[in-house]
């Protein structure tokens, strides 16, 4: 018997295509890790699922507990090569924010090993460095990515776009809490459960190389948290092709015609140019597109 390294499914060695999910072995992407590498002697890193800005995700195999996993490797898009043995290594004008970008994501995933269980929170189990850069291993429960869901629907139901805006709320604000920005919402990175239930996964913080004060980065990466989840549901609400071409005022006004008033007033709080309108955290925004009033606390 041999693993298949897309659904980690068992079949047999003279199969030449899985009988489980048809997936045929082949190489992935010229720079990403060769499939079938073995992280700190344990984690099998099978096909990729997703190309970030920064990283790269994996589905994988996790040889000592036996349970299929999710793999994020940091691997910026650029100032970094593979080399023929996997190793990445940064360009040398690029080396001081390759690490700190690295220490980000490592210390970012620490802290969301100890979120372990939180409703609507991707469980983190290990980070780890090899191959000369940092993974985050995660649970890869039995979901579908929204990606998938949105080729399937288009276009989605105002009150379907506000049940998922509540739902990522709470998770993202116990992030924020804890001093983790995600930095990278969109629908790769978000797994409806098939109950209708969500989880977040694949934080990656701020990855640019100049550091204010902390509690300065720390608030500007929530507030691109929220504008990255505004987009999202602005995207979700009228059409990709729309939310795209169109100005944010007109696809507002297009929103009004068909949608309760609170959702485009909540999109124009995050997005538009009134700075003094911008709800400070997750909740208070998920509380603006549901037109739920509350009393917004202020940031420690």
């Amino acid at each position: 018997m041999k693993r298949c390294l897309n659904c980690m499914e068992e079949h047999e060695e003279n199969d030449r295509v899985c009988p489980n999910c048809g997936w045929q072995e082949a190489r992935g992407p010229e720079d990403a890790l060769e499939i079938g590498s073995i992280l700190e002697g344990r984690y099998i890193v099978g096909a990729v699922r997703c190309r970030g800005a920064s990283d790269y995700l994996y589905v994988g195999w996790d040889a000592l507990f036996l349970r299929r996993v999710l793999i994020l490797e940091y691997f910026p898009e650029e100032g970094v090569t593979r080399g023929a043995d996997g190793r990445v290594e940064a360009d040398p004008g690029q080396r001081d924010r390759f690490l700190h970008g690295l220490r980000g994501l490592l210390e970012d995933g620490r802290k969301l090993i100890m979120l372990d269980d939180t409703p609507g929170l991707l469980n983190v189990f290990a980070v780890t460095e090899d191959f000369g850069t940092g993974y985050v291993i995660m649970d890869y429960p039995e979901a579908k990515v929204l990606a998938e869901l949105w080729q399937e629907q288009r276009v989605w139901e105002p009150h379907k776009v506000q049940e998922l805006i509540q739902k990522l709320s709470s998770p993202l604000a116990a992030a924020h809490n804890m001093g983790v920005c995600h930095g990278q919402i969109d629908e790769n990175h978000i797994l409806i459960l098939p109950g209708g239930d969500c989880l977040l996964g694949g934080f990656h913080g701020d990855l640019s190389a100049k550091k204010p004060t902390v509690s300065r980065e720390r608030q500007d990466g929530i507030r691109r948290d929220i504008e990255a989840l505004a987009r999202l549901a602005g995207s979700m609400l009228t059409g990709t092709r729309r939310w795209e071409q169109q100005s944010l005022d007109e696809n507002l006004d297009f929103m009004r015609e068909t949608m309760p008033e609170c959702i485009p007033d909540a999109l124009r709080a995050v997005l538009g140019i009134d700075e003094t309108r911008r709800p400070g955290s997750a909740r208070r925004f998920a509380d603006l597109f549901l037109d739920e009033a509350t009393i917004e606390l202020a940031q420690p």
